[in-house]
């Protein structure tokens, strides 16, 4: 688990109890928490989605 933030804000949701009830399966099969597993999901949504939308710098004003 090296890979926590520095900093992190803390989130609130609400699961439906089929998927938290997986994802405390997926927690145990890796000695890990839930809270672990949901950031390492998020994690690779958003370097997924990243990938598929890189970064563009605005253009300046005046060009």
């Amino acid at each position: 688990m090296a890979d926590r933030p520095l900093k992190a804000t803390r989130l609130s949701v609400s699961l439906e109890e089929r998927d938290h009830n997986i994802l405390a399966e997926i927690a145990a099969e890796n000695d890990a928490s839930i809270s672990w597993v949901i950031r390492k999901a998020i994690r690779q949504f958003v370097d997924e989605y990243q990938a598929g939308h890189p970064h563009e710098e605005p253009a300046k004003r005046g060009e």
